[in-house]
């Protein structure tokens, strides 16, 4: 990994939150309260307390993408292949769909 210079403010939580729990990268759950956790969610406070002060979960996992991306961290070669495999999965489910008008 090299080390980032030019990164939003975001983009340097979940940096530093990737770097201190290493592996969380590779799974949206644990990275999520990997952030949480380090941003102050508190088990003393409400549900809607504690959401209404964290990060939401879809910018997290945007800007671990956006990471990704830059070259900043990486994924393993386990996650790497199940993301590959899922994308064919996607694709194939959805090309294989009948065009109307081609008969």
């Amino acid at each position: 990994m090299i080390e980032p210079m030019d990164i939003n403010k975001k983009q340097r939580l979940v940096y530093d939150v990737i770097r201190a729990n290493p592996g969380c990268q590779d799974n949206d759950a644990e990275l999520i309260a990997a952030v949480w956790r380090h941003e102050g969610w508190s088990d003393n406070l409400s549900l809607e307390e504690n959401i209404a002060i964290v990060t939401r979960p879809d910018t997290i996992t945007r800007r671990r993408r956006e990471l990704h991306q830059m070259g900043l961290i990486d994924y393993s070669e386990q996650s790497d292949s199940e993301r590959e495999q899922a994308f064919v999965n996607e694709r194939d489910a959805h090309s294989s769909m009948p065009v109307w008008g081609n008969r």
